[in-house]
């Protein structure tokens, strides 16, 4: 009893991690499984083999015209948080200036705070302000989120 129990507690963050991987993965195991199906839209029975979806990836165009976007808010967002969080690293780590603590702190906060709290906090204040959703609110919220790891890279890079 007393193995097994010693056995339990030195692998129990291996159990774990491994539960947590496979309640992850799952989702997308189950994608990738039925991107074979030859059922159409609907993705709930198997109704048999098919590669037709991955011979012409872009033969749905809401594909290709996503994996477009999705370059677009990439290389966009890494731009201009690349070019603001430089500057404001090189002003904070050179300038002494009123509210420099502050803004350490506030630089910080998108990293303490889950990606899905984020997002959904600024989906709720673009709603609320009555700004529609666009390419242009999603590029703001990445800028957000990333400007903060450029800020404390860019900050250490300097102190050094």
């Amino acid at each position: 009893m007393k193995s097994i129990s010693r056995w339990f507690s030195k692998n129990l963050i291996r159990i774990y991690a491994a539960l947590a991987f496979i309640y992850l993965f799952i989702p997308v195991l189950y994608t990738f499984i039925f991107s074979f199906n030859d059922s159409g839209k609907t993705n709930l029975i198997w109704k048999g083999f098919t590669l037709e979806k991955w011979s012409n990836p872009c033969g749905a165009p809401e594909i290709c015209s996503a994996l477009g976007n999705s370059f677009l808010i990439g290389f966009t967002s890494t731009f201009i948080a690349t070019v603001l969080g430089t500057l404001i690293a090189f002003a904070l780590g050179r300038y002494k200036f009123k509210g420099r603590a502050t803004t350490n702190l506030l630089i910080f906060l998108p990293m303490a705070t889950p990606e899905i709290v984020l997002g959904a906090s600024l989906l709720t204040m673009f709603i609320n302000l009555g700004i529609n959703t666009s390419l242009l609110t999603t590029i703001i919220a990445h800028v957000m989120f990333c400007i903060s790891f450029v800020v404390v890279t860019v900050k250490a890079r300097i102190a050094s």
